[in-house]
C-alpha cells in the first residue's frame, strides 16, 4: 500500500497503560466495561476492543446493535452490552448472539420479552435508571416493577443496572450525590421481600464513567464504564486539575493513544494584501509562505478552527489561515519557509518539543476532546502500535 497523505497512529500500549492506571483505584473484583462506541472514540473499534480485553476488561460497551454484531462477526466472543437504544428487530440478533442490551422503558422491556419468547433464549438485560440527566431510563419509582418483571420471566436475565451521571466532569458534587441517592433508593427498594434482589448479586451495577471512576468512590458499585480516560484523555480540564491535587489520584498518569498526522502537499509565497481561502476571510498583513495540508472538515478538522487553530510543522506552531475547507486546510508556514513538499504536519501529537492535544483543539473549537477524536472518519488510515 502506498503511504497515505494523512494517517492516525493508535498506540495500543497506551490503552493498556491507561486501563491499568484506572484499575489501581478500584476495589478488587470491580468489573470494567470498556466503552468502544463510536468507532472507539475515533481510535478504531476492533483493534481497541481486542486490546481492552487483553488488558483485563470484563465487557465491551457499544452504543448500538450494529457495532455489537460487527464485533461478533469479527470474532469477539467476550461479553458485549449495547448501552443505547435497540430496535425490536435488532433484539432478535442480539439475543441469538448473546449480546446484552439496555432496557429503559416499558416498551423496550415488552419488546425484549416478545423476542425472547419467540426464540426461547435468554435476553441479557441491563436496566437503565433515570436519575437526573433526563435522557433515557426508568424513573426511580418505575424501575422496581420492571426489575420484578425481569426476575419473574423465564427468558429474561437481569445482568446489569446502571445510571448515567450528568455533572461529574463539571465537578458538581451536589448534583452527583443527588443522582447517586436516587440510584441507591432503587437498589434498596429491589432488596425488599416482594422483589428480593440483592444488587451485589447482579453482575454489572454501575454509575461511574471515567470521571466518577477516578473522583467519586461511592459511585463505583461493582462495575465501572471506562471511556475517554481509556484513550488517555481527561474527561475535562477540571477533572484533570482535581485529580492531580488529590492524594488518591495524583499519581495517575494518562497517556494519549492517538496521533493524527499529514503531509504538506503544496507550498506557495503570497504578497502582502493577498486574500486566502473561501470567503476571503484572511488577508495577509505581509508577504507570507503558505502550506496546504490535505485534511479538512471531512477528515475531522473542525471548521470553527478557521483563522484560529494551529498545527505543527518541523517543531514550529503554524496557524490555520482562511477557512478550513472540506478536504484541505491552509497553514501559515512562514516560520518554516524552507519546508518541503511531503514534510510532516501534526494535527494531534508531538513535533520536537511542541505538542497539540485533542483537548487543546477542543478548547480552540469550543467543544470537548471526545468530539475531536470521535469525528475523525474511518476513511483516515489507522496504524496500530503494539
Amino acid at each position: 500500500m502506498k503511504a497515505p497523505l494523512a494517517w492516525v497512529t493508535v498506540d495500543l500500549r497506551a490503552i493498556d497503560h491507561n486501563i491499568k492506571q484506572i484499575r489501581q483505584l478500584q476495589k478488587p473484583g470491580t468489573k470494567l466495561i470498556a466503552v468502544v462506541k463510536a468507532n472507539a472514540y475515533g481510535h478504531g473499534i476492533l483493534d481497541v476492543a481486542v486490546q481492552a480485553l487483553r488488558s483485563g476488561a470484563d465487557m465491551l460497551g457499544v452504543v448500538g446493535a450494529c457495532e455489537a454484531l460487527s464485533l461478533r462477526k469479527k470474532g469477539i466472543i467476550k461479553p458485549i452490552v449495547v448501552l443505547g437504544t435497540t430496535a425490536k428487530d435488532e433484539m432478535l440478533d442480539l439475543v441469538k448472539q448473546k449480546v446484552s442490551f439496555a432496557v429503559f422503558d416499558n416498551q423496550s422491556l415488552d419488546d425484549a420479552m416478545r423476542v425472547a419468547n419467540i426464540v426461547q433464549k435468554k435476553a441479557l438485560l441491563h436496566v437503565k435508571i433515570e436519575t437526573g440527566i433526563n435522557r433515557l431510563g426508568y424513573l426511580p419509582e418505575e424501575a422496581p416493577a420492571a426489575i420484578k418483571t425481569i426476575k419473574q420471566h423465564r427468558w429474561l436475565e437481569l445482568e446489569g443496572i446502571f445510571t448515567h451521571l450528568a455533572s461529574v466532569e463539571e465537578l458538581n458534587t451536589s448534583y452527583t450525590k443527588t443522582q447517586l441517592f436516587q440510584f441507591d433508593k432503587v437498589l434498596a427498594r429491589i432488596a425488599k421481600k416482594d422483589i428480593d434482589v440483592d444488587w451485589q448479586t447482579i453482575s454489572y451495577v454501575s454509575a461511574a464513567a471515567s470521571a466518577a471512576a477516578m473522583l467519586v468512590p461511592e459511585s463505583r458499585y461493582n462495575a465501572i464504564r471506562l471511556g475517554i480516560s481509556m484513550y488517555g484523555l481527561w474527561p475535562s480540564r477540571g477533572v484533570e486539575a482535581w485529580a492531580k491535587k488529590s492524594p488518591k489520584t495524583r499519581k495517575i498518569k494518562l497517556k494519549p493513544s492517538l496521533k493524527y498526522k499529514t503531509k504538506l502537499v503544496a507550498i506557495r509565497r503570497i504578497p502582502a494584501g493577498a486574500f486566502v481561502g473561501y470567503g476571503s476571510t484572511f488577508q495577509s498583513p505581509k508577504a507570507m509562505t503558505l502550506g496546504v495540508a490535505p485534511i479538512g472538515y471531512a477528515e475531522g478538522v473542525d471548521r470553527s478552527l478557521s483563522n484560529m487553530g494551529f498545527m505543527l510543522l518541523n517543531g514550529a506552531v503554524v496557524p490555520i489561515v482562511g477557512r478550513v475547507c472540506m478536504n484541505m486546510t491552509i497553514l501559515d508556514i512562514s516560520k518554516r519557509p524552507k519546508s518541503k513538499l511531503g514534510s510532516e504536519v501534526v494535527f494531534i501529537g508531538r513535533s520536537r518539543n511542541k505538542h497539540i492535544t485533542a483537548t487543546d483543539i477542543g478548547d480552540w473549537a469550543s467543544t470537548i476532546n471526545y468530539e475531536i477524536t470521535t469525528r475523525i472518519p474511518e476513511s483516515v488510515t489507522r496504524i496500530y502500535q503494539k
